[in-house]
């Protein structure tokens, strides 16, 4: 006949509650609670501290843009062509301004609302009867970089671009990709958002300087010197084509990947991978302490009192 139903025989152990056998079960559910947590705190890492986070950020430009130009000519070495989206500072410039034409968008592959690529294309303007030959070209771009998933901050990024070479050029061609750089790990977004800068810094805070000269690549670049965390770029090799025309044109894209950087979890994950780590020890630890504390009982290395499964006695 097929069996229906089955259940193993269990012998139970008793003894008194003053006794060695129940000083083994007392120092066995400390072991058992204990051991875990000292194996883990010794092989480190039991509070993590940093966390690595990857998030994409949303991107926008500022419509900040500063372009240093130099070219030579038959009479001079050196021609400085300046422009920038700041009336003040191209008024400061003085005659080495030099209007320039600017076109910039937004390429979404995903229609998801997060930008994947600024594109920037640049034409500067040449005097091609003075024998005006274009030969280095520096670019800042002003962005907003905004971080909202994995930790808060929002920073206003200058990000820097350049190309020069000693044949005359007649396009440029410049791709990179966005970065973030921290001197400390985020915070999680339970915890209070930490400034990007002590203060806050934009690309043209500053168009002229207190001794009243425009500001330049180089200083603008130089606001972020004191700063936590600031974009960075990635650049790819420059294209370079020479040539000889009355213009000069660059197109520049700006990827915007997946940023990885490092995150301070806040108490709530903090406790969360400590337990996960715990239980992991917690786990085989338990069950060699168990199989030792059965082993002294079944083989009567400590005395104690056994109850028949079936035949029940009272004491």
């Amino acid at each position: 006949m097929p069996a229906l139903y089955w259940r193993p025989l269990s012998i139970t152990y008793h003894s008194n509650k003053f006794s060695c056998a129940s000083c083994c079960t007392l120092v066995y559910i400390v072991l058992a609670a204990v051991l875990p947590y000292v194996v883990v705190f010794s092989l480190g890492g039991l509070w993590t501290k940093e966390t690595p986070a990857r998030e994409q950020p949303q991107v926008r430009s500022r419509y900040e843009v500063y372009v240093e130009a130099h070219a030579t000519t038959p009479t001079s070495a050196i021609v400085p062509l300046l422009w920038s989206t700041s009336q003040p500072l191209n008024d400061a410039i003085g005659e080495s301004l030099r209007p320039m034409q600017l076109r910039s968008w937004v390429e979404d592959d995903e229609r998801d609302g997060q930008p994947d690529r600024l594109q920037y294309a640049l034409t500067i303007p040449l005097d091609a009867a003075s024998g005006e030959r274009l030969h280095a070209v520096s670019v800042v771009l002003g962005i907003d970089m905004k971080f909202e998933t994995e930790f808060s901050m929002r920073l206003n990024g200058s990000l820097h671009l350049q190309a020069s070479s000693p044949l005359p050029g007649k396009s440029w061609v410049q791709s990179a990709d966005l970065g973030l750089r921290s001197d400390e790990p985020m915070r999680a977004l339970d915890l209070p958002a930490r400034p990007p800068c002590a203060e806050p810094v934009w690309a043209f805070r500053e168009p002229v300087k207190p001794d009243g000269t425009a500001a330049s690549a180089a200083s603008i670049l130089a606001q972020y010197s004191a700063c936590n965390d600031t974009a960075t770029l990635v650049s790819q090799p420059p294209l370079w084509e020479p040539g000889v025309g009355d213009s000069f044109e660059a197109l520049l894209t700006v990827n915007v990947p997946s940023v990885v950087t490092m995150r301070r979890p806040g108490l709530v994950e903090t406790l969360k991978l400590a337990a996960v780590q715990y239980i992991a020890f917690f786990i085989p630890i338990t069950f060699l302490l168990s199989c030792l504390h059965g082993a002294l009982f079944r083989f009567g290395v400590v005395s104690s009192r056994v109850h028949h499964p079936v035949k029940q006695h009272q004491f």
